[in-house]
């Protein structure tokens, strides 16, 4: 009977052991820096930087997705985007860490949370837009389009912004 419960013990653990040895997911294409997703039924190109990956994986499709559906409802992206193109604009998509925190002036830093620029195709060179930095410990997300001063962007509705900390975060390292 104790060696029964040995032997037991013993295939539990291994089971357990084997479960938790996966291989770590490689990504599908040696190319990572540009991503087409499709919002709202359009397509939009986004580059990831694959220096900052989380693992072997750089921002999430899901993510992304929720990030451009949230910002493109802004009051402010339809004004600073109103006379280009959907085909005409890039985004880059980054993390933000506490390695390389965005400096906020009076509102402090965020070293947690996603920064989107929004570029304009022209040439080799795209023009800068507009940049959004959502910021996970306080749930907000701000912009600006002269790098300097940043705007809280009261437009968006908490709903989003829990969206966006599902997508992104998996709802965790949140205040609110």
């Amino acid at each position: 009977m104790a060696n029964f419960k040995i032997i037991t013990a013993m295939a539990i653990l291994a089971a357990g052991l084997c479960a938790c040895n996966h291989p770590k997911p490689k990504p599908i294409s040696n190319d990572i820096t540009k991503t087409t997703v499709a919002v709202n039924g359009k397509k939009d190109s986004v580059i990831n930087n694959p220096q900052k990956n989380y693992g072997s994986a750089t921002v999430s499709e899901p993510c992304v997705k929720c990030l451009l559906e949230v910002i493109q409802a802004t009051p402010g992206f339809k004004t600073v985007t109103g006379s280009v193109p959907a085909n005409g604009l890039l985004y880059k998509v980054n993390w933000i860490t506490s390695s390389k925190p965005i400096d906020m002036g009076n509102d402090g830093e965020i070293v947690n949370g996603m920064i989107i620029d929004v570029n304009q195709k022209a040439g080799k060179d795209p023009k800068k837009l507009a940049t959004y930095l959502y910021n996970n410990a306080k749930g907000e997300i701000y912009s600006t389009t002269d790098q300097k001063s940043f705007k809280n962007e009261q437009a968006v509705s908490d709903t989003s912004l829990k969206k966006i900390r599902n997508s992104c975060f998996w709802g965790v390292a949140s205040a609110k």
